[in-house]
């Protein structure tokens, strides 16, 4: 069997790591990879395994459609006959790409946003030609409702790699270092969160908050920021392809957003027993208030404040939340059993055999 996996910078952004660990763990299963990725990604930045094709990406969706499709002929001589599409703006151009080569396609759905793709695409599909994965089981059911009953749509949970060590903790006297990741786009909860921060400064000044946006500006915030005197104890980060792996050396990762989208950043600070401070997310399942975060429906600033505090003045109940973390995400979300699902529904898709194991 020979894949072809699509990306874009977009989500390569989010998902580089995750990306390299299923191209290794393909290949370990005798699956030939293609990686697609857009010109301009250093092949440094890539997983050293597997043939990699580049494809013109542009900021224009029709004309990122019609670029991936173009790929047919590349693809075909390297003796590509399967197609997985691993990003929602990636479906189209994928589907009309397996199109024109006359092969099956495989389309992961990580977001709410694509829901309303999946209703205009996967109603007219033939079926026995498209599977869906999709990264959390509330996904799964919003998927189904809005497809066509006779499409494989299955739950695949991105998986991480197993921590052994101890949870971080941080040390008295020690400066609190946290990560905020939202979509950058001031709202509601920005402010909420930012009011709090102020809050918690008060008591502890020498707190840093870095500010990781993930995909657009985060100018209002910055302006927010200002005006509460908080610039010296907040920070932008710049985007930058692999940045987010740094991200989870601080000692708190923060959502102040509920947006739907299954992301690895979580999940791997969950399964390093990182603490995990977020608003409630209804489409995300791996969010468990008091076993791999600590979740609010609706938190004010006093709700942000008083978690903060907690972080800082209870080491002893945050160490102990990271192990039950640890302890959740071995058991849930290995990355061995997420190659095995993928692995299951290239083989259905391919009418290739399962073997017995040996």
């Amino acid at each position: 069997m020979h894949v072809a996996l699509l990306t874009n910078r977009a989500w390569l952004d989010e998902e580089l790591v995750p990306f390299k660990h299923l191209v290794v763990g393909l290949i370990d299963e005798q699956v030939r990879v293609a990686q697609v990725v857009p010109e301009g990604v250093s092949r440094d930045d890539l997983s050293a395994f597997g043939e990699i094709v580049g494809w013109g990406e542009t900021t224009v969706g029709f004309l990122n459609r019609y670029r991936v499709g173009q790929l047919s002929g590349s693809l075909s001589g390297l003796g590509v006959d399967l197609i997985h599409a691993l990003d929602g703006r990636m479906w189209q151009g994928g589907l009309k790409l397996a199109e024109a080569m006359d092969v099956p396609i495989v389309l992961s759905a990580n977001s709410v946003l694509d829901i309303p793709l999946a209703r205009k695409l996967l109603n007219r599909v033939e079926v026995s030609r498209v599977a869906v994965t999709c990264a959390t089981e509330p996904l799964t059911r919003a998927v189904r409702e809005v497809s066509n009953a006779a499409v494989l749509i299955e739950t695949i949970p991105t998986g991480v790699h197993r921590h052994e060590a101890e949870p971080p903790a941080l040390e008295e006297g020690q400066a609190m270092c946290a990560i905020v990741s939202g979509n950058g786009l001031w709202d509601a909860d920005y402010e909420a969160l930012l009011s709090g921060i102020e809050m918690f400064v008060k008591r502890w000044p020498m707190s840093q908050f870095f500010f990781d946006g993930q995909g657009s500006g985060q100018h209002q915030v910055w302006k927010a920021a200002s005006a509460m005197g908080l610039m010296g104890n907040i920070s932008l980060t710049p985007r930058q392809l692999g940045h987010r792996e740094m991200l989870l050396r601080a000692h708190a990762l923060i959502h102040p957003q509920a947006l739907g989208r299954s992301r690895s950043l979580t999940l791997r600070a969950i399964a390093r027993g990182l603490p995990v401070i977020a608003r409630k997310d209804e489409d995300l399942d791996y969010l468990i208030d008091g076993e791999t975060a600590v979740v609010m429906s609706q938190p004010g600033p006093g709700d942000w404040a008083a978690q903060l505090e907690r972080l800082v003045a209870d080491r002893s109940c945050v160490v102990e939340m990271g192990r039950r973390a640890i302890r959740w995400a071995s058991e849930h979300r290995p990355t061995s059993r997420q190659i095995t699902g993928i692995l299951d529904i290239y083989r259905r898709m391919a009418g290739q055999t399962i073997p017995f194991p040996g």
